[in-house]
Order: structure tokens, then C-alpha cells, then sequence
């Protein structure tokens, strides 16, 4: 068991260490964020990225002028302001609890730190990633969370009781399977009023994706306990007088963890990416709130990715998240199928 473990672990190495790492800092996107998602600069549409470099003092930061508002052309004015550490900058509060000003970098007024460029209202990119990307993180997890909940429920009942209730719980997921996703949640987004809270569009999203999520793997789960069924160890319980729920937490659900850990890997993606669609479809999370997806949808037009490249840093970071968690997938499927070769 511990050599098991010991595989498992070396073999996620990378990219767990990657999706820990790109997890953690959306978490504490406040503090990380030079500013916060919402503070604009009008002064500096579509700001090129501003780094900071050594000079007088140590690390200072340039200070960029507009010089071409049609083109957009950006000078530097030959103004420096110094590059601070742990310094007090815009006001947030961290996770809805903690009041704080404490920022790990920012430089003062007029400077803009830019890591990765400004949008049309001058918000920084990087800083606006890192609250997008904690939005898409918590929603995938949520999401994930309720559709499995549901689907493993529905599959286990309807695999184990069998008979009515395994057809009307199977007819009622081919309904829901039935139904066009994207206009099943073009409609829901239709009778929802604009203006809602951040939180309250979080939850109408989420359970809108999971409404559609747990279909299918209602139909997985019931096959697998519909083959474990006749399996000698859960015969043998039945024969001793097990209950059916020491039956199915005892004896079905521990033989489907390998099953279930993939498919939850590989489901965190569609949520991400159905997220990220609807944001850029403006049927998602609404401005000023950040999400991958409505970050990526102000470069739209040739013009704008022309202008700003930058914007289209959103699309990578979907294709890394997608590429990351598919690839622990992989991982996982290859250690469960190694441990179950090894436990036969």
C-alpha cells in the first residue's frame, strides 16, 4: 500500500505541483494582485506591460505616457517611481472576512506596474487573471461536487434497487441528456435579473452546469454496481444480512474510487471550459467581476488582438488548466489500472 502511494505521488509530481501552485495563488489573489480587479485607469487603455528594472535605489518602475490615442503608441515619460514590497496599496477584503490594504508588490502614483498589460479601461491583466482563474477554480470544484453527488446517488439507487425505479430513474437521465446544453442555459441566464451579486451568479452558474452534468455518469455508476452486483463479496454480504447501505458504502463505492477519481479529473475541465464559454458569450459572470472567460471575450475583434495581444493570455490559461487536469487524469488511470493488475 505504501509503495502504491509512494507511485501515486511521484507520478503526479509535475502537474500537481502545478495545479497546486496555480490554485494557491488564485486563492490569495488579493494579496498576489498588484491591484485590485477593478481599479481602472483611463488614462491607459490597452497599456502595453510595464516591468520593472534596476535603477536608482533598486528596482523601479517607468512610467508609460499615451503619446498616439488612435494608435495607441505608448512612450516612456522618463519618470521613474520606486518598486515596493509588502507595501500598503488598494483596499480589499481577502475571502469575504479579512480586511486588509497589505499588497506583496505596487508602485505609487502615476507608475503602473503591468505584468501583462492593461484592458480597455486600463485594469491590469495579471491582476484580473488571478481572480478569474480563482472564480473558474471554485466553480469546476463546486460544480463537480453537486453533479457527482447527484449522479452517484441516481446510479447507485437506480443500479441497486433495480426494477421502477431503475427505469424511471434511466428515463429521467436520458431526458436530461436529451436537452441541448447551451440553450437549456441560455434560458435559465434569460430569466435572471442583471445586477445580481458576484456570489449569486456563481450559484446560478454552478448549478446550471451540474443540472447537466450528472447524467451521464448516473448511467456509469449503474453499470458498475449492476457488475459488481454479482460479484462473490457482495453476494456473500447480502447472504450475512448487510444492509443496503453497508452493502454500497462497504462494498460497491470502495471498488468504484478508481472510476470516480479519473472521471472527477476529467470533469473539472468541462466545467472550466462550459464556464468559460458561457462568460464569453456574456451569458456568465458580468462586468466588472473576472472570469477567464470574459477576459478573453474583449479580444474578439482583429483589432483589439492587434492592440492588445495580452488579452489572449486568458485562452492560454484555460488550455494549461484543461491540459493539466487531463493529464492527472491520465495519471490516475494508470495508477488504478496498475493497482488493480497488482490486487488480482
Amino acid at each position: 500500500m505504501k509503495g502504491r502511494w509512494r507511485r501515486f505521488f511521484k507520478a503526479i509530481g509535475f502537474t500537481g505541483t502545478m495545479l497546486i501552485v496555480l490554485g494557491s495563488t488564485s486563492l490569495f489573489a488579493e494579496f498576489l494582485a498588484p491591484y485590485r480587479y477593478d481599479a481602472v485607469r483611463f488614462d491607459l487603455p490597452y497599456a502595453p506591460a510595464v516591468w520593472p528594472s534596476f535603477g536608482k535605489g533598486g528596482l523601479v518602475v517607468p512610467v508609460l505616457t499615451l503619446k498616439d490615442p488612435v494608435r495607441r503608441r505608448y512612450v516612456p515619460s522618463g519618470q521613474t517611481v520606486p518598486l515596493r514590497f509588502f507595501c500598503q496599496g488598494e483596499p480589499y477584503t481577502m475571502w469575504g472576512l479579512l480586511h486588509s490594504s497589505r499588497h506583496l508588490v505596487c508602485a505609487r502614483a502615476p507608475g503602473r506596474l503591468f505584468l501583462m498589460g492593461g484592458d480597455l479601461f486600463g485594469r491590469d491583466v495579471f491582476s484580473r487573471l488571478l481572480y478569474g482563474m480563482r472564480f473558474s477554480f471554485l466553480l469546476s470544484l463546486l460544480g463537480v461536487a453537486i453533479s457527482f453527488t447527484i449522479g452517484i446517488v441516481v446510479g447507485m439507487v437506480a443500479g441497486y434497487a433495480g426494477g421502477w425505479t431503475d427505469r424511471i430513474l434511466m428515463r429521467l437521465s436520458e431526458i436530461v441528456m436529451a436537452v441541448p446544453a447551451l440553450y437549456l442555459l441560455m434560458g435559465l441566464r434569460s430569466i435572471v435579473p442583471y445586477g445580481l451579486s458576484s456570489e449569486a451568479i456563481t450559484l446560478i452558474i454552478t448549478g446550471s452546469l451540474s443540472l447537466i452534468g450528472w447524467a451521464s455518469l448516473s448511467r456509469v455508476v449503474r453499470g458498475l454496481v449492476l457488475s459488481l452486483s454479482g460479484r462473490d463479496f457482495v453476494l456473500a454480504a447480502v447472504s450475512a444480512g448487510a444492509t443496503p447501505a453497508r452493502v454500497i458504502f462497504r462494498h460497491l463505492l470502495p471498488n468504484m474510487r478508481y472510476y470516480l477519481l479519473v472521471s472527477v479529473t476529467l470533469s473539472i475541465p468541462a466545467f472550466i471550459v462550459g464556464e468559460a464559454g458561457l462568460s464569453f458569450l456574456g451569458l456568465g459572470l458580468s462586468e466588472p467581476h473576472p472570469s477567464l472567460g470574459n477576459i478573453l471575450s474583449e479580444s474578439q475583434s482583429l483589432e483589439t488582438m492587434n492592440s492588445a495581444p495580452w488579452l489572449l493570455a486568458s485562452g492560454g490559461l484555460i488550455v494549461l488548466l484543461v491540459v493539466l487536469f487531463n493529464r492527472l487524469g491520465d495519471v490516475l488511470r494508470e495508477v488504478s489500472g496498475e493497482g488493480e493488475r497488482n490486487g488480482r
